[in-house]
């Protein structure tokens, strides 16, 4: 019979990348999860995991299988949660994911709001390297917030906000008349790092007037980018709630491109399939009274 306390050693194991770290982790002794490593092994009848030098990694079956534990532990959480809902508030880590730019600039109003309406709801966030695609499908987490310029159809959303895409530099640096795309190619540029939906819009414009995007400089995270160019070191592409404080200040001023900004909008997503649990709930309902003004859409929980 499976061990949900084994499973969980196990897959604390593989985050923390070794069984005395994962001891710290779960305050028990190495030798006690290296034990339950051993009966999960015996119980399912196939070796979870083989020698790497001084360490263990994952065995071909361990592989195929983590995905599966990670299930069982979410299910389990989901259980309990929906217990606990049925008598009393919702309770329990909500795990999310979300963009640096997110998480320091859209998600502190929200966790306030939820701090106040569902205080029991522990906010657990991943962010940035992390793959949320495949995080949702394995259920280690329950949504992702991501900045997008349409609607994926394999996921429900619920928007947050408007997002504009900007150049932005300082104001000693800043140039008066309208750039072309040609013309930007001119100077320092900074984006972030290949892949990102920001530039990815930026390339794809670059691209409409047959040239290709070269960034000086890149980063994955948004604020190295901010102080970039505050230190006067070239033009950037960054979200408007980044900087906004900054032009307002006089701090940073918006470089004027033809063909930008580039129109996103800030998005809560889930896969379709989920049950949408109390925790999340409470979270996605703290979005929607952020928006006012917005068309409201009943949520109810699964």
């Amino acid at each position: 019979m499976l061990n949900l306390r084994q499973i969980k050693s196990l897959i604390t194991v593989v985050d923390v990348g070794s069984v005395n770290r994962a001891a710290d982790v779960l305050s028990l002794a190495p030798s006690s999860v290296s034990a339950q490593l051993r009966e999960l092994s015996s119980s399912l009848g196939v070796s979870l995991f083989e020698p790497s030098g001084r360490g263990l990694v994952l065995s071909a079956a361990g592989r195929q299988l983590l995905p599966k534990f990670r299930h069982l532990l979410v299910m389990n959480d989901e259980v309990l949660a929906q217990a606990q809902s049925l008598v009393s508030d919702p309770a329990g880590e909500l795990r999310l994911y979300a963009p640096s730019s997110m998480c320091i600039y859209r998600l502190p109003p929200l966790i306030e709001t939820l701090q106040q309406t569902a205080p029991l709801v522990e906010l657990h966030l991943q962010h940035d390297p992390f793959d949320y695609r495949q995080a949702l499908a394995e259920r280690s987490i329950e949504a992702a917030i991501v900045v997008v310029d349409d609607n994926d159809p394999d996921y429900n959303s619920l928007q947050i906000a408007e997002e504009e895409v900007i150049y932005v530099t300082h104001p000693e640096s800043s140039q008066k008349k309208k750039l072309s795309p040609a013309q930007l190619m001119e100077y320092a540029l900074i984006t972030t790092e290949p892949g990102c939906s920001y530039r990815v819009a930026a390339e794809n414009h670059f691209k409409s007037c047959s040239l290709r995007l070269a960034p000086r400089q890149c980063f994955s995270n948004v604020e190295v980018i901010r102080r970039c160019l505050l230190a006067k070191m070239g033009i950037g592409l960054l979200p408007r709630c980044v900087v906004a404080e900054d032009i307002e200040q006089g701090r940073l001023v918006q470089q004027s491109v033809s063909g930008a900004p580039y129109p996103f909008y800030s998005t809560v997503i889930w896969p379709k399939e989920a049950e949408v649990s109390p925790r999340l709930l409470a979270f996605l309902q703290s979005v929607e009274s952020s928006q006012a003004d917005a068309p409201r859409k009943k949520l109810t929980a699964v």
